[in-house]
């Protein structure tokens, strides 16, 4: 799973017209280093545009990067919670001086951010907040979670072009052509499942998806 993650977090800043730059000349340096696997350093060839962001960015928003070491902890089986970053040691490591020494080698010392690529937050806007503050504490400029980027892909790809060299790419246009996917999100034409017979739904299961997730987190 963290390949398939690492190959479309690259595609991603690859279709936004970034370059991923190479650090295999800091392999030895990288090779102490846990989160060496989960790494980029991508750069615009272009000056970025300009505009204040907040630290959780939002489709469209890397453009205002002009470069970024990207970390990649998309850990898809759950949500990104106060409780999870404090319980994790790899959050501080994010934005440690050995990233940044290695950073400063590849930039030549231009100035870059540090970002964080993530699952996704809670629904909930003040458990969010709580969240993305806490990895700003941590040194880390910005976080972006996975459906932002998956969303960010399917509008960017286009159903004219080939993207024969890559089968992620080369799906997601497809599904786009052949209309599986719907205002560019992921929303796939799937009958719902017929119920195996009428009943009465209990009280206690009516709460949503999104609120069993939030009821996860402690107090």
């Amino acid at each position: 799973m963290s390949d398939l993650n690492m190959q479309l977090v690259r595609e991603f800043f690859e279709l936004n017209l970034f370059y991923v730059l190479p650090h295999w000349q800091f392999e030895e340096a990288l090779r102490d280093m846990d989160s060496a696997g989960s790494l980029l350093f991508v750069e615009q060839p272009k000056p970025a545009i300009i505009g204040e962001l907040d630290c959780l960015l939002h489709p469209g928003d890397v453009q205002s990067i002009q470069r970024a070491v990207v970390e990649v902890r998309a850990w898809h089986a759950d949500r990104m919670y106060t409780s999870v970053i404090e319980s994790s040691s790899v959050f501080a490591r994010v934005a440690s001086e050995q990233t940044r020494t290695i950073a400063d080698a590849v930039f030549n010392g231009q100035n870059y951010k540090i970002l964080l690529v993530v699952s996704e937050f809670s629904a909930s806007p003040d458990k969010r907040d709580k969240a993305v503050k806490l990895l700003q504490t941590k040194g880390i400029d910005h976080v972006i979670e996975f459906p932002t980027i998956l969303a960010d892909m399917l509008r960017l790809v286009s159903t004219q072009n080939n993207y024969a060299p890559s089968h992620t790419l080369q799906t997601m246009r497809l599904l786009k052509r052949y209309n599986f996917i719907r205002k560019q999100q992921l929303e796939l034409f799937f009958p719902s499942p017929t119920p195996d017979a009428p009943g009465i739904v209990p009280d206690d299961i009516e709460t949503t998806y999104d609120e069993q997730l939030d009821m996860k987190e402690e107090d």
